[in-house]
C-alpha cells in the first residue's frame, strides 16, 4: 500500500512519466531540444531528493533539499 506522502516514490513515478511523455515528442529539432531538457530536469528531482535523504545533519539536509 502506497503512503500518500511518500515523496521518494512520487518523484520516481514522476521521472518515469516524464520519460514516457518525452518518447511521444516529435523527433524534430525542437522536440529533441526540449525533450532532452525535460528528461534532465524531470529526473533530477528524484536524484536530488535521494541525496538529501542521505545527509547526516539538518543543515546539510536543508542545503541539499533547497537545490532547485
Amino acid at each position: 500500500m502506497e503512503k500518500k506522502f511518500d515523496l521518494e516514490d512520487r518523484f520516481v513515478d514522476f521521472a518515469a512519466n516524464v520519460v514516457l511523455f518525452c518518447k511521444d515528442l516529435p523527433s524534430d529539432l525542437t522536440g529533441a531540444y526540449y525533450g532532452n531538457q525535460l528528461l534532465r530536469s524531470g529526473g533530477s528531482s528524484a536524484l536530488n531528493f535521494g541525496e538529501a535523504q542521505g545527509t547526516h545533519t539538518n543543515k546539510d539536509y536543508i542545503n541539499k533539499a533547497s537545490i532547485p
